[in-house]
């Protein structure tokens, strides 16, 4: 078998686009999460245990999170979309996920563990692989 040659006509594929899109389905699931987290938290309190947050009152997370989650859902876009700063708003986002998931890891332990996971698995795709991220 003789190896593929290149045609001008084609585009050549790049493998590593596949990160990219990685990272903007997981932002948006983590930005889903956040927001169903933040609704929960405003309406269904008994599911909380809101001694256990370190400061604030269970309503203020709830409200964070869901401005944060809508925010994640834009930035999964804009990765999707592979926009020039896609990169570093999905970095800084999932940041901004895991400091709000470990301020409030008191009220919902087993969530925010989980979520911080996730959140790590963004910030990592995105510093490891950050060549899928540039567009020409």
């Amino acid at each position: 078998m003789s190896a593929p040659t290149s045609n001008p006509q084609y585009p050549e594929y790049r493998s590593s686009s596949g990160w990219a899109t990685f990272v903007a389905v997981y932002l948006m699931i983590v930005g889903v999460l956040n927001i169903v987290w933040g609704i929960a938290a405003l309406s269904n309190k008994q599911y909380f245990v809101s001694g256990g947050l370190l400061w604030s009152e269970l309503n203020t997370w709830g409200w964070v999170a869901i401005v944060l989650g809508a925010i994640q859902v834009l930035g999964a876009g804009l990765v999707m979309a592979r926009r020039a700063g896609g990169a570093i708003v999905a970095g800084t986002l999932a940041f901004f996920g895991i400091m709000l998931n470990f301020l409030s890891i008191g009220a919902y332990p087993v969530w925010s563990a989980i979520m911080l996971v996730v959140d790590a698995l963004i910030i990592w795709a995105v510093t490891v692989h950050s060549d899928a991220f540039l567009t020409e």
